[in-house]
């Protein structure tokens, strides 16, 4: 399925587009548009598809059946988070947040120290979402999405690379989302 495809259903099946907007993921926020207006270095189109309770933005990049996913926050840090809505919408659901998951360092450890911070967000979670797993399988089901193994390694290769940080058309460039 294209990314268009893709997304094409969640925004036609209202049940998940709402499970998405669970995982702060809100199509709806499409038409406030970003925080501010911005562009890439390499001039790739971007297109809104979502936007975050904070104030963020998921955009596409380019054209193509697959397109990379940039996610630019309202406090000024962005970068790539997925090589295609697919995979970005498979990191959604299986995080706390793109925020958790790019508040430690990957290190030499595989990741261990955040790996364990995610696990840590998602066990507080349960005490108010006790059926986050079983809303992760549903959406992975009805999306066809992929497991999240992987991810979140691929997350922090992704927004290291300078290439897909967004700029404001003041010409300010983003901070990494990284530390």
């Amino acid at each position: 399925m294209t990314d268009a495809a893709l997304l094409e259903r969640v925004r036609s099946t209202p049940a998940i587009a709402k499970l998405l907007t669970d995982f702060d993921f809100d199509v709806a926020r499409v038409a406030g548009g970003p925080a501010e207006p911005i562009h890439l270095a390499g001039g790739e189109p971007l297109e809104m598809v979502a936007g975050d309770a904070s104030g963020g933005a998921f955009m596409l990049v380019g054209s193509g059946d697959q397109r990379p996913v940039l996610y630019a926050g309202s406090e000024g840090e962005g970068g790539l988070i997925a090589t295609s809505l697919r995979d970005a919408l498979a990191l959604i659901a299986s995080v706390s947040s793109i925020h958790d998951a790019t508040a430690g360092r990957w290190d030499d450890d595989g990741g261990a120290a955040v790996l364990a911070m995610l696990a840590e967000a998602d066990e507080e979670l349960r005490e108010d979402w006790p059926d986050l797993d079983e809303d992760r399988q549903r959406l992975r089901e009805a999306l066809a999405l992929p497991a999240g193994d992987g991810l979140v390694e691929a997350l922090h290769r992704l927004a290291a690379d300078e290439t897909y940080r967004p700029i404001s058309d003041a010409g300010d460039r983003y901070d990494s989302m990284l530390p």
